[in-house]
């Protein structure tokens, strides 16, 4: 006979293991057109920030005034940078002052995800306000995997005095709380050499392109259960800049700076009531300080000095249901509340304005079998109170949107889908209220997207991890577009409804992995845009039929990249046709042609626990001279060298 101690059953407890991850979105069976770069992905791109990341993107342009200190504004299909949201760990931001997120300000370093979306998110359960654009840019931290305990410290140095610390903590304290801390420093003088055409080729120095910027982030996740989750955010950052001018004949000089604060703190509550039912509520306080100096502008004073300050309080709740596997609906409420103050010495006589904003959603997913469609109505209303003057006008306005995709067979590596979309974007308090500069009586700027596409998706052949290629034809129609115009002498302008345009495009992307055996892979990625963006304001003007200002019929896009064992060679360029200036289409407001041809190389190891993780960078290796603005020289060749250590405890 056994012993007794034996014959008894021993039992024990396995601690509880909560993965998180956050999943690609499958590109080829989405309903309305979804790009994304994935943590892996990005590290292989020569990009510093977002806006350099989404370059890669078909169907973006990026406004770029040079260099690391000028300001980076995002367009998607030629619409403007006010008709792209972006999003940042679930909740958007906002800028009610100039309606433009600086792209630059996000830097690589703690991103998991980057995901452009047309009409909205891959996601029923959404704020109101991610179905308010035309494009959404989702932008995800890595707060997605907070559960391990890490250090992780990384630097980076480069050309034109540029230096990029950043630290970033990781810290699981039990099975319910995780939190962590990331802070980075960059700063660079950013006086690059570039030809001067108008002295003869001559290479002259960038001036005032100067930076340094500093950002911290703060985040908590609270896990009640897989199904009940309380997350916070608080963020910082702070950035002084200058901003580098027009180099137009032999005058290169600039002395303007600007100096941006910015701190947002954002909570979130995300709970499964049942098995067919969830629900969501966001919180969120925004308070940005802007600082503009011009010690040359001529005037009484001597100098152009602007401070504003402007806050934003969003409060936003959502409800979806599941009514049976095939289909389900959501309700969004989001109410937030915008406020700009000026506390300059020329703040005499300015509106001081207030605005809140209600919007309403209703939004409808419906699956079946071959068959995917979805359809939602947004309902604006926008009211504003202003200390001084008269103010812009109350809004009610609603924006219905619907899409519809559907494969052929169940095995057909085709995927059709269309949408249609109808968007508006409200005057900026720029637009209303600038000084000398602001008209009160706006309309909003209309815009109806139509939108027709194929993708392809195998992996028929050996060795083949993905072969996938996208296709979407699209015609957008812009009314009473916004545009700035001079009064009587370029000193004095204006907001005016002016602008009705016409666009026209096509958007192409294709991406193959494969590998040749376990330790040797490659990957390559083509994206094509052909935009035909017509001004068809007045038959009468000189610009009537002409594509609009900075706009390329053709721009793209081409990476590729090897990984051998821990070694990775990636290759990227980016390609731009000619373009116009604001003006006439003639020879003096050309914008010429450019390619830009990047590489890198890294090198992953682990010991012990640890990882780490040297990377060099060559930018624009072939020396080549190009402007993204007229007169805004961009850098040339330059590098980057960088080491990263991620200290692993769990």
């Amino acid at each position: 006979m056994l012993p007794k101690l034996l014959c008894a059953q021993q039992k024990d407890t396995l601690p509880v293991v909560q993965v998180t991850i956050q999943l690609p979105v499958d590109v080829t069976k989405t309903e309305t057109p979804v790009q994304q770069l994935q943590k892996k992905e990005l590290g292989m791109l020569n990009s510093l920030s977002v806006a350099e990341a989404v370059k890669y993107f078909s169907g973006v342009l990026i406004k770029d005034y040079g260099g690391i200190g000028g300001l980076k504004t995002i367009s998607v299909r030629s619409l403007g940078a006010n008709h792209t949201g972006v999003m940042y760990d679930g909740i958007m931001l906002g800028d009610a002052q100039g309606g433009q997120i600086d792209m630059g300000r996000f830097s690589l370093d703690n991103i998991e995800s980057i995901q452009l979306s047309l009409s909205r998110p891959e996601n029923i359960l959404l704020p109101a306000r991610s179905y308010a654009n035309a494009a959404t840019l989702s932008i995800q931290t890595s707060t997605t995997s907070l559960r391990k305990n890490s250090l992780t410290l990384q630097t980076k140095t480069g050309s034109f005095g540029f230096a990029n610390p950043s630290v970033q903590i990781k810290n699981s304290v039990n099975s319910l709380f995780s939190h962590s801390l990331s802070t980075e420093f960059q700063k660079a003088n950013g006086d690059y050499s570039y030809k001067n055409y108008v002295a003869g080729d001559a290479d002259s120095k960038r001036m005032n392109s100067d930076i340094k910027t500093f950002r911290a982030e703060y985040d908590a996740a609270f896990s009640i259960s897989d199904s009940n989750q309380l997350k916070l955010k608080l963020y910082y950052y702070n950035s002084k800049r200058g901003l580098p001018g027009a180099v137009i004949l032999y005058n290169d000089f600039s002395n303007q700076r600007l100096n941006n604060e910015i701190f947002f703190s954002q909570a979130g509550w995300h709970k499964n009531i049942s098995t067919s039912s969830r629900i969501f509520i966001n919180a969120k306080f925004t308070k940005e300080f802007k600082y503009y100096i011009d010690p040359s502008f001529q005037n009484s004073s001597g100098k152009l000095e602007n401070k504003f300050h402007q806050q934003e309080v969003y409060l936003s709740g959502a409800f979806g249901y599941k009514f049976s596997p095939a289909f389900s609906a959501s309700y969004a409420i989001d109410y937030f509340n915008n406020v700009l103050k000026r506390t300059d010495s020329f703040a005499a006589g300015f509106a001081q304005p207030k605005r809140n904003n209600f919007l309403n959603n209703i939004a409808v997913d419906y699956t079946k079998k071959l068959l995917t469609a979805n359809a939602n109505i947004l309902f604006t209303v926008l009211n504003e109170q202003v200390k001084t003057g008269a103010s812009g006008r109350k809004l009610h306005e609603f924006s219905p949107a619907m899409a519809v995709a559907f494969r052929l067979t169940p095995r057909s590596p085709f995927h059709l889908r269309a949408f249609y979309k109808r968007v508006f974007r409200a005057p900026t308090f720029d637009d209303l209220y600038f000084t000398n500069v602001g008209n009160t009586g706006l309309r909003p700027e209309f815009v109806n997207q139509y939108n027709v596409g194929i993708t392809f998706s195998t992996k028929a052949i050996k060795n083949m991890d993905a072969f996938l290629v996208t296709t979407d034809v699209y015609y957008n129609n812009v009314k009473d577009k916004i545009l700035a115009v001079p009064r009587q002498n370029l000193f004095q302008w204006t907001m005016l409804n002016i602008g009705i345009v016409v666009i026209k495009g096509i958007d192409i992307t294709a991406l193959l992995k494969w590998h040749t055996s376990s330790e040797l892979g490659f990957t390559a990625r083509l994206s094509y845009t052909y935009q035909d963006a017509k001004d068809k304001s007045d038959q009468s003007s000189l610009y009537y039929g002409k594509q609009i200002p900075y706009t390329p019929k053709h721009s793209g896009a081409v990476g590729m990249a090897m990984q051998y064992k821990n070694l990775n060679l990636g290759y990227n360029a980016l390609l731009s046709s000619y373009r116009y200036l604001l003006g006439d289409p003639i020879p003096e407001n050309l914008v010429n042609e450019w390619v830009t041809q990047d590489v890198n190389l890294s090198y992953s190891f682990r010991k012990k626990k640890n990882n780490y993780r040297i990377q060099v960078e060559l930018n624009n290796i072939f020396n080549k001279q190009y402007e993204v603005i007229k007169f805004y020289p961009m850098p040339r060749f330059n590098y980057r060298i960088g080491i990263l250590t991620t200290f692993n405890q769990s």
